[in-house]
């Protein structure tokens, strides 16, 4: 099993990254169709990265909210960004947004099938961390 992280957004106090998983990565897809398909949200989507990596310890209920244990979405008009907080490396650790799926604001079925699936994906995530048989990229923007 390989897991990659790709950042998406660097701020200054963390960053947004999306998740693979093996050859899973709902959050990478659901990007590109929302750049493709609604390229106004893509850019809301991208501010609400900047201002929630923007300080120390964000707490906006409109922009970026607490949905389920662990799991937060950035919310945009119409569009749900799911996530999680996580840290990597040794020493001076990255604080990092994870991006699991999105989806969007349609019927709260919908949003709770959304929800689930994140929930589901960082488990999934958290249980293949830490372990030796599997093995981690960093994938930064910067060159």
């Amino acid at each position: 099993m390989k897991i990659v992280l790709k950042e998406i957004y660097v701020g200054p106090c963390g960053s947004v990254v999306t998740l693979r998983l093996g050859d899973d990565a709902p959050s990478d897809k659901f990007l590109a169709d929302l750049i493709t398909s609604n390229p106004r949200a893509a850019k809301s989507l991208q501010t609400s990265m900047a201002t929630i990596t923007a300080v120390e310890a964000y707490h906006n209920e409109r922009k970026f909210k607490r949905v389920a244990p662990g799991i937060y979405e950035i919310k945009v008009p119409g569009i749900r960004l799911y996530c999680f907080r996580d840290q990597i490396g040794d020493g001076k650790p990255m604080k990092l947004i994870v991006a699991t799926n999105g989806g969007t604001k349609n019927t709260s079925k919908e949003q709770d099938s959304d929800i689930k699936k994140a929930s589901k994906i960082r488990e999934h995530y958290l249980s293949l961390k830490d372990r030796t048989d599997v093995t981690a990229r960093y994938i930064s923007i910067k060159p």
